[in-house]
């Protein structure tokens, strides 16, 4: 799982965001989505080369806990655990959004003060560049 991409890809699909779970998206929106997200038709939950929907949510699960998950008893089961984990790893991340969504001044303060600190280092790098592939002398 990518967690630098805006989305937790959940399925094959990815049209008008069925499949997708964005950062900021409420938690029963996170919920319709595992719920949607598809799993096999085999008796047993495991991963699996033939169950890839079952080992997507088991390796959303692991990437979202950090640890490898028991076997789950059911679908419904490993769905639910798996809704729990990305909750538990999105909550603080909505939270930290609202909380500076509160002060887009301090946010523009924080960029400009990044910016005017890298601008030196980046310019520096431009140049070294440019010399390199002979574009300066």
């Amino acid at each position: 799982m990518d967690l630098a991409d805006p989305g937790v890809k959940m399925g094959k699909s990815n049209a008008a965001g069925v499949g997708r779970i964005g950062l900021l998206d409420p938690p029963d929106v996170v919920r319709r989505t595992v719920a949607r997200a598809v799993t096999d038709e085999f008796a047993q939950v495991r991963r699996h080369p033939e169950q890839p929907g079952v080992t997507n949510l088991i390796d959303i699960l692991a990437a979202c806990t950090g640890r490898e998950p028991a076997d789950p008893v059911s679908y419904g089961a490993l769905k639910r655990e798996v809704t729990d984990a990305i909750e538990s790893l999105l909550a603080p991340i909505r939270a930290r959004h609202a909380e500076l969504a509160k002060d887009p001044a301090h946010v523009r303060e924080i960029l400009a003060q990044g910016a005017a600190r890298v601008r030196p280092i980046a310019t520096a790098t431009v140049r070294r560049t440019r010399t390199a592939i002979g574009l300066l002398n």
